[in-house]
């Protein structure tokens, strides 16, 4: 869900050219600003929980990485292999194998004894460990690429290999899922403090009509959802076909699917909104609303202002497989139709509350229509009055 959340793009701050900022009342917000601070406060635990194991490993790489490019420029000596094995671990999880290979070599007159293979290398459950344990039988002479600050530090391969393009695609996922906590926690504080104009969508004047963006997608993050996605599934394609050292052009082809995959969904994404076909139009010199071909409409729909009744947010709750209530907000115009006959239309479905509410309490200002509590029996009276 995060995914989909991320690529519906409902954590992004509202744009200040086309949304300015006012301040909520405290009456207005006291209720709500508690529940806010409390659901607030456990995005932030979980976000601050899952950052800290995602950095961590994140870290670990980058490390292994740059040690890697660095032992490019190390001087080279000839060692000899004095020991070459599988090293393996067992736990809950399973047992894990990888090389232990020993060399010593020679700096300087001095003899130094190594046993690391690269930097960075970690167990692995496949028979990477035996394969790499077999290129270097005992007795082979080796290069060995050495600090020149630090001779005792060694290394048997330098650059970067296939293990490490894998574990950068095995972390985009989690790294995507922490950048979308962190976005949804700023914008929750944010909000919370300064309320955007009409839930904060984005409002594009192009001359002739004000054009409220209504679609829940994003280009940028609909590319990253869509990598993030891809990077999923091929770190378990890539695992089971090739290991997690795979050739690297295997994960060059890997990388590319990822990236082009995310970029033609920004693309297509883009390529949607800038046809205007989730844009709700607001034309102030005709006098009308022209709501676009979504929530199941086949064809625009024109509403004259005077024949608006009301706006409301509409509050749907389901069960989903594990029985937990999801709750949807959905901003619904009132209007009476060509026939007579009175109208509901969903404008959009949003899990936000505070973004729906803001929409709704934006079109009755622009608008001039009467929330329903106020307008009761008197809507048609009020409808006649806008006319």
């Amino acid at each position: 869900m995060t995914f989909i959340n991320l690529a519906r793009g409902r954590f992004p701050f509202p744009s200040s050219e086309h949304s300015p900022q006012r301040r909520l009342t405290p009456m207005a917000t006291t209720s709500k600003s508690l529940g806010g601070a409390m659901g607030g406060g456990c995005l932030l635990v979980c976000a601050l929980f899952w950052s800290a194991i995602t950095l961590s490993f994140d870290s670990f790489i980058a490390w292994a990485s740059l040690r890697q490019i660095q032992a490019l420029s190390y001087p080279i000596v000839t060692g000899t292999i004095t020991s070459s094995e599988v090293e393996s671990s067992t736990d809950s999880d399973g047992t894990t194998y990888r090389p232990l290979i020993k060399y010593t070599y020679v700096v300087d007159d001095t003899r130094y004894d190594g046993n690391r293979y690269r930097y960075g290398q970690m167990g692995t459950n496949d028979r990477s460990a035996e394969r790499i344990v077999a290129l270097f039988p005992v007795g082979t002479q080796v290069a060995v690429h050495h600090s020149p600050s630090n001779p005792a530090e060694a290394v048997l391969r330098v650059g970067l290999e296939g293990t490490d393009l894998y574990s950068m695609m095995f972390m985009l996922p989690f790294n995507l899922i922490m950048l979308a906590m962190w976005l949804a926690v700023l914008a929750g504080a944010r909000s919370r403090q300064l309320r955007p104009v009409a839930g904060g969508t984005q409002m594009i004047d192009d001359g002739r009509f004000l054009r409220l963006r209504l679609s829940a997608l994003r280009p940028l993050y609909m590319g990253a959802a869509v990598a993030g996605g891809l990077a999923f599934a091929l770190t378990f394609l890539v695992g089971f076909g090739f290991g997690v050292n795979a050739p690297i052009p295997v994960m060059c082809v890997a990388w590319g699917v990822i990236l082009g995959g995310g970029g033609i969904a920004a693309l297509n994404c883009h390529r949607k909104l800038a046809r205007g076909d989730s844009d709700l139009l607001i034309d102030e010199f005709r006098g009308t609303v022209t709501l676009p071909r979504t929530c199941g409409r086949r064809e625009e729909v024109v509403v004259p202002w005077e024949k608006i009744i009301a706006l409301d947010v509409e509050r749907i709750e389901t069960r989903n497989s594990d029985d937990e209530i999801q709750r949807d907000f959905v901003p619904t115009i009132v209007f009476t139709a060509d026939d007579g006959s009175q109208r509901r239309d969903k404008l959009i479905e949003w899990k936000d509350e505070a973004s729906a509410e803001g929409l709704v309490e934006w079109l009755r200002e622009r608008l001039k229509v009467q929330p329903s509590s106020e307008a009761g029996d008197d809507g048609e009276e009020g409808a006649e009055d806008r006319a």
